[in-house]
């Protein structure tokens, strides 16, 4: 052993670097209950839920000949089950007013939605579903509720509670706009 090396130093490293004092240890991977792992579980669990969901309401959806804005214009008056505005219908459908105007003049032409002016400001249009529109979106919503529907009754009773008792608190804290909830604005923000 060469005289000139110090029995409890480590040859390998560096002249006056304590090994003890390395830079930080690497990272853990996120535990279970981490926001990114949550996320990651919570995306794969809704990617495999509209896999599971798509496949009869997007063929229903195709057999229409309705094009995909007009089909998001009526499936936003369904969520808010009230009359819109067109500016409120285009910024929830992300149209420009004039092109979601364009959108809700072919629906009106199908007889899928009624327009009517405000009762307080007739500048005002106020967008609906009309009885058919209603039909259209309640009988594709059904395709939706009946794969879900099968998937719950294929889970086993354990992951079943399990399931309600992790997405019912989250319901109840109203983490998620309701219909009723959302604000209709007065009658000059509806211009």
């Amino acid at each position: 052993m060469p005289s000139d090396i110090e029995p409890d130093t480590d040859p390998l490293t560096p002249a006056g670097l304590d090994p003890a004092a390395s830079p930080d240890p690497p990272a853990k991977p996120p535990g279970p209950d981490s926001v990114e792992a949550v996320s990651n579980a919570l995306v794969e669990f809704l990617d495999r839920m509209f896999i599971t969901c798509r496949t009869d309401a997007l063929d229903s959806l195709a057999s229409t000949e309705l094009s995909f804005s007009q089909v998001r214009v009526l499936f936003t008056l369904g969520f808010h089950n009230i009359p819109l505005p067109v500016n409120e219908i285009a910024e929830h459908v992300n149209l420009s007013v004039a092109a979601a105007g364009r959108t809700i003049d072919k629906l009106v032409t199908a007889g899928l939605v009624d327009r009517r002016e405000d009762t307080t400001d007739r500048r005002i249009k106020r967008i609906s579903l009309s009885a058919d529109g209603r039909h259209f979106v309640d009988s594709h919503s059904a395709f939706r509720h009946d794969a879900i529907r099968n998937f719950v009754t294929a889970l086993p009773t354990g992951d079943r509670l399990r399931l309600g008792a992790a997405i019912t608190p989250i319901l109840v804290d109203d983490c998620f706009p309701r219909p009723q909830q959302v604000t209709q604005h007065t009658p000059q923000e509806n211009q």
